[in-house]
């Protein structure tokens, strides 16, 4: 295989099936990471998990930008894949977490988490330049990424608000005015726009609460829920 070459999921999973563990895996994993950047993958956390796990092993082989890689490839799956997070920092030395372009990425990771959306856009911002030159980074973050995160973040809302004040949502998409109406284009779960207000698709969940968003009101329900989303499935 050369290095423009990516694996296919399917020849991955044949390996994680033979055994997962295996440091001849390390140079095709690398791949696979990198295919699922170019958006040539689709998301597969137990390989991710893998390599991690072989760069244990093999301390001098690890990839300093594949660690951060793997965590930015966990993020674009907010709200559905926060554990994969966690999973994931276990798995990475102290000292890479502490260094860059680990450190900002942990930061993005942990902001999202705790539902400080207005504040995690700024930290996002600084990504492509601590990313430096790392084509594959540069690849995830010039493409679909900030749609990706903009539609996690509104089904997170929808996890327990039914309505929202437009402009609370715009500011924790990153977006101006302008852009209000494509609401409904970057998630399903909103269900309207109004001119001041976002309406989410009824849930159990966000109907029993009977919640509107308020400035004020703590995104640690929103935390609480998802982490009950997350642990039931």
């Amino acid at each position: 295989m050369s290095d423009e070459e990516k694996p296919p999921r399917e020849f991955v999973e044949s390996l994680m099936l033979k055994g997962p563990y295996k440091t001849s895996n390390q140079s095709t994993l690398e791949a696979y990471v990198e295919a699922q950047a170019l958006g040539e993958g689709s998301y597969y956390f137990e390989a991710n998990k893998a390599l991690l796990k072989i760069y244990q092993f093999l301390p001098k082989t690890a990839d300093t930008n594949k660690f951060a890689l793997v965590l930015l490839l966990s993020m674009l799956e907010f709200p559905s894949a926060s554990v994969d997070w966690l999973a994931i920092s276990y798995l990475i030395p102290e000292r890479i977490q502490k260094s860059e372009p680990c450190s900002t990425v942990l930061q993005c990771t942990n902001l999202l988490d705790g539902c400080e959306f207005v504040e995690f856009w700024k930290t996002f911002d600084t990504l492509s330049s601590v990313c430096g030159e790392d084509k594959y980074a540069k690849a995830l973050l010039d493409g679909s990424a900030k749609k990706t995160l903009q539609n996690g973040i509104l089904q997170a809302m929808s996890l327990t608000y039914r309505s929202a004040r437009l402009d609370t949502v715009l500011a924790n998409l990153n977006m101006d005015s302008s852009s209000a109406s494509s609401l409904t284009e970057i998630s399903s779960c909103v269900e309207s726009v109004s001119a001041d207000t976002v309406t989410f698709i009824a849930t159990t969940d966000n109907i029993k609460r009977g919640r509107v968003f308020q400035e004020g009101v703590s995104y640690g329900a929103i935390a609480n829920m998802m982490s009950n989303v997350v642990t039931t499935e």
